[in-house]
């Protein structure tokens, strides 16, 4: 965007000012002239052209400085110009300058940076958003319709027996627990992806963040006929979010649980210890790991590349109730901490993962 109203009234002011100077030395000029010898008249006429001269000379190098000048303003309005439409610009096609231009420059270019950059941020938020409640829509679809289903034979009194109602009545509770869980879980991790939650970093104790850990699984664990062999000295702390890293290790020990509760008896290498979950600490001057190991089935390569994601299930056969959310929380809660969380796995030989603080 250029505009002429700048340059216009600079050129008015320069020569006004200017004109009165001449006009005011050349009076001076006259009146010290009255009675002097025509050779110093002469004089007086030449220096009144120099000073004449050296003005024009003058406004011309103030004009080029100053076109200069308002073409890096006229610049840089063009491109505000720009960015307001939406439209892509580069901001580091300027050759490097000194003094106030190259700091207005410069300015300039960090603050198109940082505007490109909250708006890539909404954007991602925004489309994040948008899949987070297609996800959730998704997901919500399957037990919806089997309640709808449950709820009409209810109504409907197509049910025959009392057992058969109380098993229908069981489903539908187990269905609305699932979506209760799935619901929360999906808050939480949009939260504390979109920086929603601010974790409550202290010193804590490892050991008794673990106890707690385990009295979280012990019903589940109990009825699967598992253990979860905890070793961790007494003596080890962490800065973390206690209660967000508590949530964070249950959800991994009850996906090993998952893993490792479908081993059938029937494999001849099976034995109680092989239902087992071990978490074993290691600490030292840089890092704490926690390892959280099961003798399960295992997973596949394939598998491990996309466990932490939103709703991916290996298989049916590993807890049909389950939706997937768990360790893709886990992970978003880890790392929010500033932790790595990953997984080494066999076929067959179990999994172990690895949490990094």
């Amino acid at each position: 965007m250029k505009s002429n109203y700048d340059r216009k009234k600079f050129v008015f002011n320069y020569w006004l000012i200017t004109g009165i100077f001449i006009i005011i030395t050349s009076l001076i000029i006259t009146f010290l002239g009255v009675g002097q010898t025509k050779i110093y008249k002469i004089f007086l006429a030449l220096v009144v052209i120099f000073i004449i001269l050296l003005a024009g000379i003058l406004y011309l190098l103030v004009i080029k400085y100053m076109a200069k000048a308002y073409g890096a303003i006229e610049d840089i309005s063009s491109n505000m110009e720009q960015f307001m439409k939406e439209e892509k610009i580069s901001t580091n096609d300027h050759t490097f300058q000194d003094g106030d231009l190259g700091l207005l420059y410069d300015n300039f270019d960090k603050m198109i940076y940082m505007f490109q950059k909250k708006n890539e941020r909404e954007r991602d938020e925004k489309e994040y958003l948008k899949d987070v409640m297609s996800d959730i829509s998704h997901q919500l679809k399957t037990p919806l319709a089997s309640m709808k289903v449950f709820l009409e034979l209810l109504i409907n009194d197509k049910i025959d027996s009392e057992s058969e109602r109380r098993k229908i009545l069981a489903e539908t509770d187990n269905q609305v627990s699932r979506m209760e869980w799935m619901v929360l879980s999906m808050l939480k991790l949009a939260r504390i992806e979109a920086g929603a939650i601010t974790f409550d970093i202290r010193k804590s104790n490892l050991s008794l963040i673990l106890d707690e850990v385990a009295g979280g699984v012990r019903y589940l664990l109990d009825t699967r006929g598992q253990k979860l062999i905890i070793d961790c000295p007494e003596d080890i702390d962490i800065n973390v979010d206690p209660e967000w890293l508590i949530e964070a290790l249950i959800n991994i020990v009850k996906n090993a649980s998952d893993y490792s509760s479908i081993i059938e008896e029937g494999n001849k290498d099976f034995s109680d210890k092989k239902k087992d979950i071990e978490i074993k600490v290691e600490q030292n001057m840089v890092f704490t790991r926690i390892y959280i190991e099961d003798h399960g089935i295992g997973m596949s390569e394939e598998t491990m590349l996309h466990i932490f994601e939103r709703f991916y299930r290996a298989s049916n056969e590993v807890n049909p109730n389950s939706v997937g959310i768990g360790l893709s929380l886990s992970k978003s809660i880890i790392e929010g901490m500033g932790g790595k969380i990953s997984v080494n796995s066999q076929v067959g030989m179990g999994s172990t993962f690895k949490v990094q603080l």
